[in-house]
């Protein structure tokens, strides 16, 4: 696949070793895997060879392998857009330039669980990335990056879409209801973003595909789609464990395959 030249703009801030993640730039590879599961994190890592531990406080999960020779490195982040930039930033400061978000979906027709969804733009609904840039700033994936996930999810062959997803950040009352006084407002959120078109919801992909352009980095997010918005059918765990092994798969056979970034100019 091609690249496109950008021009990179670093962050404010390079620290010698970063505030939260306690690493160094040689530890970490320019090409990253985030994830919000720290099992998914340890997942993905089994896969790579010559792992180095690098970060396992406040459950920011982190290691760097090699897959088909090609340094990578996988950061989980737990749960929400404010930590995953947090991540993204530090990483950033540390010379990554590819952020890959593997992640899960909570799905809207025509999307069913067990499928995956490669977001191709993402609804800014979250608020950590209006930190970052200013309303009507586009969350959009990085071209090249989408290109090679295409390839990928065509040879794996389990049934995905591609198109655009909404980030939320409130779980319990713009995704799923937890109790009575909130199914309102989510049932109009779900209404809503059908007619548009979007195809799930998590609370993430807004946030770093912004944050990655942003700072002139490639961008990309992923989702298994694990629970249906309308119905609650959640995916069983073989099923969920067999979708999930396809995604990572298809998510590290596209970083080892990427060409190199070109330069900053």
């Amino acid at each position: 696949m091609s690249t496109t030249t950008a021009t990179r703009a670093t962050p404010p801030v390079t620290p010698e070793t970063a505030w939260y993640l306690g690493c160094r730039p040689e530890q970490v590879s320019d090409r990253v895997i985030l994830v919000g599961d720290p099992g998914r994190a340890r997942k993905i890592a089994a896969l790579l060879n010559t792992v180095e531990w690098l970060n396992e406080d406040r459950g920011l999960t982190l290691a760097t392998g090699a897959y088909h020779g090609q340094r990578i490195t996988v950061s989980a982040f737990g749960m929400g857009a404010p930590v995953a930039a947090m991540v993204m930033h530090e990483l950033l400061n540390l010379g990554a330039s590819t952020f890959l978000r593997l992640g899960t979906l909570l799905c809207l027709a025509p999307v069913e669980p067990g499928h995956l969804v490669l977001a191709d733009a993402a609804l800014r609904e979250e608020a950590t990335s209006a930190t970052y840039v200013p309303d009507g700033y586009p969350a959009a994936s990085d071209h090249d990056l989408a290109a090679n996930l295409r390839v990928w999810l065509a040879m794996v062959g389990r049934p995905w879409h591609a198109g655009v997803v909404a980030s939320q950040d409130g779980f319990y009352t713009r995704m799923l209801p937890a109790d009575e006084g909130w199914s309102g407002d989510i049932e109009e959120t779900r209404v809503r973003l059908e007619r548009l078109g979007i195809l799930g919801m998590d609370m993430e992909t807004s946030t770093v595909l912004t944050v990655a352009r942003r700072f002139g980095a490639k961008g990309g997010s992923l989702l298994l789609a694990t629970v249906d918005a309308r119905t609650r059918r959640a995916l069983k765990r073989a099923e969920r464990a067999s979708a999930e092994d396809d995604m990572i798969t298809i998510g590290l056979e596209t970083l080892a395959s990427l060409e190199p970034s070109a330069p900053a100019s």
